[in-house]
């Protein structure tokens, strides 16, 4: 768990921490998450560190936290757009993040964040099963959603549903960036995806 004394530093320093973090998982050459080069690149000691974060757990929640506002960003404006359809609003939302890779840069990036990420598949695990607790912000929006057409009307059932999706939209950034199949191709199988759950989950007429 991120400890207060983390929350408690000057901004300044924070955002050297975050971003010693954000630099380790995007651009390790070796896919090993290393505490060592972390609090090189941050200018801490290792005591810091340990001040800071549990274990290389909370380096994840570390990427969550930096990641969610951008993403939050973007999925408030897709939800409005979509008004209020899952499947509409995570169809558009592939588009907004394959869109990144029209930089170079960017794309760069995000190849290497999502290899690591995967090639770290434990630390997320963990992280997702075990100390993940959602937020206000995420039990909101599963609020907005609508449920017109949907036979899963609760909000636990709705949260379940937006987990199977993000996992295939997590498949495909992965097969997109990382091992880069054409947008169209992944865009496509993406898509299909979508489809087959919302059947299972539509109400049949």
């Amino acid at each position: 768990m991120i400890k207060q004394t983390f929350y408690n530093l000057p901004e300044e320093k924070r955002k050297r921490v975050v971003s010693a973090v954000i630099a380790e998982f995007s651009e390790s050459e070796d896919e090993k998450i290393s505490i060592n080069r972390i609090i090189k690149r941050a200018g801490i000691s290792r005591g810091s560190f340990y001040q800071y974060f549990d274990d290389k757990v909370d380096l994840v929640e570390v990427l969550q936290q930096s990641f969610a506002g951008l993403v939050w960003a973007d999925a408030e404006t897709l939800l409005n757009a979509a008004d209020g359809d899952v499947f509409d609003t995570y169809a558009k939302l592939f588009d907004t993040v394959a869109s990144l890779a029209d930089d170079a840069h960017k794309r760069s990036i995000l190849r290497r964040l999502l290899r690591n990420l995967h090639a770290n598949d434990d630390l997320v695990s963990e992280y997702l099963f075990n100390r993940f607790q959602g937020g206000e912000r995420n039990r909101e929006a599963y609020k907005r959603f609508s449920r017109e057409g949907l036979r899963f009307q609760s909000d636990a059932d709705l949260e379940l549903l937006v987990q199977i999706i993000c996992d295939q939209l997590k498949n495909a950034m992965f097969a997109f960036y990382v091992l880069e199949e054409s947008r169209e191709k992944v865009r496509g199988d993406y898509l299909r995806k979508l489809e087959i759950i919302k059947a299972g989950a539509a109400v049949k007429n």
